[in-house]
């Protein structure tokens, strides 16, 4: 079923804010449009101004196309540049707005009355007055070398493991052909780190983009913050790191501006999700989040967290409705008096991601489920205290916060996804939730809990392949006392060469290729658990079309 989210609908939500008061010489300004009227775009065309991946995944999944796609009338644009004293800093279609900064302050007022009497124009709202800037290279934090042991992942090892991320890893699933957004402050040294040398050399690295500063492509400045965040999902360091999805594409997109707080920092998100969802970026990362500004009247209550009071909350609701899986931490407010969630992780179809020790016990920085809040917030958890990541001088190091235990996450989501490449992003994040360790018990600091992957993989396997005999998977006897003989319907590629057992605990009994006959129409394999204990089995098949679990039940 089609989901449409009309242009009037954000009008309506919009008409929710209140001014910002009792300043005055703003030099930016939101400004938002009527309508997409008379606009050169049709949704009959949409290969216009979407991708051609996020073309198939609307048509696949039904989400369809609506007028929230067009982007935002030129012709409006230029009417309001066209008075002048302006110049263009960011374009919304999904708000159907722009905002600008304004050249001369002492003429706002009657700019500001030029621009309202405009009849394209829906309302006029003054943002901040701190100019933008671009700030000069800022390199960061000092790091503490972490132990090395001599496991694949060393140190690293424990934050995927507490996910049993590392099953899907011995897959062969690290998220190659996703399409992974961070949208962070900076992304320092994360060119030159040798833990992310690879992403370079085998071009990973798809783009780069400063929505901060119209049009850049520089993002490797400001902050390491990024780098950081980066690292957890896509670092390799021998023995030391390896990251979640270390295989995927990745699109660094600069979003937060790290030298103040305002909520023109919103908007910018806003920009970059758009583009996000315009390329068919698969899951997005931010590790940001907005409750308290550098000024007091921009602040927000914590009632506000209520999933759809926040601009940027909206827009992150709007970007999972198109298909998006967005994952975003929760806070580091734990121990504040803010205390809960921020913005926009509150979102009802936001990923919202909570931090736990490497005991999966809650770490008390992370933020807590907001007053007012039907939805279960944060989600899931994974560890962020004491995880491991690259360091600005090419060794490891350990930090804690909630933006590292969202990008552990965002990976292993990326990971389970390329698995199942007809599912959803809601069925992604539905089956994580449902993996998770208080599924049947949310409380308000872990939400759902630990997010169990090897459980959600079988699960998403059940859910999308059905039971095996529904899907030409034939087993013989089932339940057996040891000797099963399985059959697969269909030749390679169409069923693949690449089978594994694991037993009931995920831990992998033996690697199988089979050779195919392809006169037959089965590919038959004898399997002999008879020297294995009783319980259940999975046996997962490989094949072009994903992966299919084939439950055996030992006697």
């Amino acid at each position: 079923m089609k989901k449409f989210l009309p242009v009037f609908v954000v009008l309506l939500l919009l008409c929710c804010f209140s001014d910002l008061l009792g300043q005055s010489s703003f030099n930016t300004y939101f400004i938002q449009f009527k309508n997409k009227a008379n606009t050169p775009y049709s949704l009959t065309n949409p290969s216009q101004y979407l991708s051609l991946k996020a073309i198939g995944r609307r048509i696949r999944t039904g989400v369809g196309f609506d007028s929230l796609d067009l982007p935002v009338n030129q012709a409006y644009i230029n009417q309001v540049l066209s008075i002048g004293n302006a110049q263009l800093l960011l374009k919304s279609k999904w708000f159907n707005s722009i905002t600008v900064e304004l050249i001369d302050t002492a003429i706002a007022a009657s700019w500001k009355q030029q621009i309202e009497a405009l009849s394209c124009v829906y309302q006029v709202k003054s943002l901040p007055s701190i100019p933008l800037q671009k700030i000069p290279i800022r390199r960061g934090v000092q790091s503490e070398e972490g132990l090395i042991s001599d496991d694949f992942y060393g140190p690293s090892f424990r934050q995927t493991e507490m996910l049993n991320g590392h099953l899907l890893h011995q897959l062969g699933l690290n998220g190659k052909g996703m399409d992974i957004a961070v949208f962070d402050g900076g992304f320092i040294y994360a060119n030159t780190l040798p833990a992310m040398s690879h992403l370079f050399e085998e071009g990973r690295i798809i783009e780069t983009h400063d929505f901060l500063h119209y049009n850049s492509p520089e993002v490797f400045d400001a902050a390491t913050h990024g780098t950081m965040v980066l690292s957890h999902m896509a670092g390799i360091m021998k023995d030391s790191l390896f990251g979640t999805a270390v295989e995927a594409n990745y699109y660094l997109f600069q979003t937060e501006d790290v030298f103040r707080e305002v909520r023109l920092e919103e908007d910018t998100w806003i920009q970059a999700a758009e583009w996000a969802d315009s390329i068919g970026i698969d899951v997005i990362n931010s590790s940001l989040g907005y409750s308290l500004f550098d000024e007091d009247y921009m602040n927000y209550e914590t009632s506000d967290m209520n999933g759809s009071t926040t601009r940027i909350s909206q827009a992150a609701d709007i970007c999972a409705l198109k298909g998006t899986l967005v994952v975003n931490s929760a806070g580091n407010s734990g121990n504040d008096p803010w205390h809960v969630i921020t913005a926009p992780s509150d979102a009802k179809h936001v990923l919202c991601i909570g931090a736990v020790d490497a005991n999966g016990v809650h770490a008390s920085f992370s933020g807590y489920h907001p007053p007012g809040l039907d939805d279960v917030k944060p989600n899931v958890v994974a560890m962020g205290k004491q995880t491991v990541f690259a360091a600005s001088d090419s060794t490891i190091t350990r930090g804690n916060g909630t933006s590292f235990s969202s990008p552990i996450i965002a990976g292993m989501a990326a990971t389970l996804w390329q698995a199942f490449p007809s599912a959803t992003n809601m069925d992604i994040f539905k089956a994580i939730e449902e993996s998770s360790s208080l599924y049947l018990t949310p409380n308000d600091s872990m939400g759902h809990g630990i997010p169990d992957f090897w459980k959600a993989f079988v699960n998403l396997s059940n859910q999308i392949y059905g039971q095996p005999n529904e899907r030409s998977v034939l087993v013989f006897p089932q339940p057996s006392d040891g000797q099963f003989e399985i059959r697969v319907e269909g030749n390679f590629p169409d069923v693949g060469n690449y089978h594994y057992l694991y037993d009931s605990a995920g831990r992998k009994m033996r690697y199988y290729k089979w050779d195919y006959n392809y006169s037959e129409p089965w590919a038959i394999y004898h399997l002999d658990l008879t020297p294995q204990p009783t319980g259940q089995y999975y046996f997962v098949i490989e094949s072009s079309k994903g992966f299919q679990v084939v439950p055996l039940q030992k006697r």
